[in-house]
């Protein structure tokens, strides 16, 4: 922790430098062309490393206003205090970096470029107008941090409270996935159950063999913890359900799937199936005995996966609008919380005769 903490104010005073670095080029420029269309010689590296001079001096003062802006920002109730430290602090800053750019230039001029006497005026006025001038500037650079800083800062916060906000909009969307889901588990445990229980009048064996057949199911159950599976996954589980229903109907339950290989890695909602094979066995073959045919299919429908499930019972009553029970309810109320808009749950009903159930997902692969 304690190295991360230099690193990052490490990285910080290069950012620093390197900003400055840049505004001292940027100004030196400036001089160097405005001397030159005066016609006047002009010395490119002194007045790059006088230039440099000024504003290096206000790198080094930077995390100094950085600080003040931190202790008094101007976003607290007390905005006259907080106004008033810093324009004395800028008063206060802008003549003593003034006064130390002019000595510091003074040293290079004389030490490092070897320029005295008289040839120095041409580089820099005198003291007190010097100081004076550059104070101006130092003022107006001293707000300029502060306002950089504070919208740094302001942006920042944003940014992190758009985070906060993002990560609790998932952990809420993933609970009440979670929660839709349990739902799921107690109201297919009963539907199970109320099978088998019709079932122990009949065939006690068979009963107890669709026990054991409920027991794996159910283990399949808890262990989907994920919200999305591959279609491949969805159907294995849909196939320890129809085990127990087969049993049930004996032969006259006739189970057609029709998936084509290249859509069995695609993910669909866990347990989203099986509602809707629950819902066409219940009131499909269930109340007419002539019913025998369940179609499980899929397909790629404009570049999005169509689930279906059909039986051949005598659909759904007839009305303005079909309505959904608990199973399928719940398995659109995942489908919203997953995917928006872009997913669908349909319950159609032909002439008399058959329902389908379809779902629309977007395409999305596990590889």
């Amino acid at each position: 922790m304690l190295q991360i903490t230099r690193d990052r104010g490490r990285t910080k005073w290069i950012l620093i430098l390197c900003a400055w670095t840049i505004v001292g080029l940027l100004f030196a420029l400036r001089e160097i062309v405005a001397e030159k269309l005066r016609g006047m010689h002009v010395e490119w590296v002194i007045e790059g490393a006088l230039e440099l001079a000024f504003w290096y001096i206000w790198a080094a003062f930077t995390p100094l206003v950085i600080g003040l802006v931190k202790r008094f920002p101007l976003t607290r109730p007390k905005f006259a205090l907080d106004i008033a430290v810093h324009t004395i602090a800028s008063l206060v800053m802008a003549p003593l970096a003034s006064a130390t750019e002019y000595f510091l230039s003074l040293g290079l001029l004389r030490s490092v470029f070897h320029i005295t006497g008289p040839e120095v005026r041409h580089f820099l006025s005198p003291f007190g107008t010097g100081v004076l001038l550059m104070s101006f500037t130092g003022i107006l650079t001293y707000w300029l941090i502060v306002g950089l800083y504070q919208a740094t800062h302001f942006y920042q916060v944003a940014m992190e409270r758009q985070t906060i906000a993002a990560q609790l909009e998932m952990q809420l969307s993933h609970a009440e996935l979670d929660n839709l889901k349990s739902q799921l588990h107690p109201h297919f445990l009963f539907n199970s159950l109320h099978t088998i229980g019709i079932l122990m009048q009949e065939d006690v064996d068979a009963a107890s063999h669709l026990l054991v057949s409920l027991g794996d199911l159910l283990r399949m159950a808890l262990e989907q913890r994920e919200n999305e599976i591959t279609l491949q996954s969805e159907l294995e589980f849909v196939g320890k359900y129809l085990e127990i229903e087969l049993t049930r109907f004996h032969d006259r339950l006739k189970v057609h799937m029709d998936v084509p290989p290249d859509l069995l890695e695609v993910y669909v909602p866990s347990l989203a199936l099986q509602p809707l094979v629950e819902n066409a066995i219940k009131h499909g073959f269930s109340v007419d005995s002539t019913a025998g045919r369940l179609d499980i299919t899929a397909k790629l429908h404009n570049g999005r996966v169509r689930l279906c499930v059909r039986n051949d019972g005598p659909g759904p009553a007839p009305g303005p609008r079909l309505r959904f029970g608990v199973g399928l309810s719940n398995v659109q109320s995942r489908l919203k919380q997953l995917y928006g808009d872009e997913a669908s749950l349909e319950l159609t009903g032909g002439d008399g005769r058959g329902c389908e159930t379809i779902i629309t997902l977007p395409l999305r692969r596990s590889h």
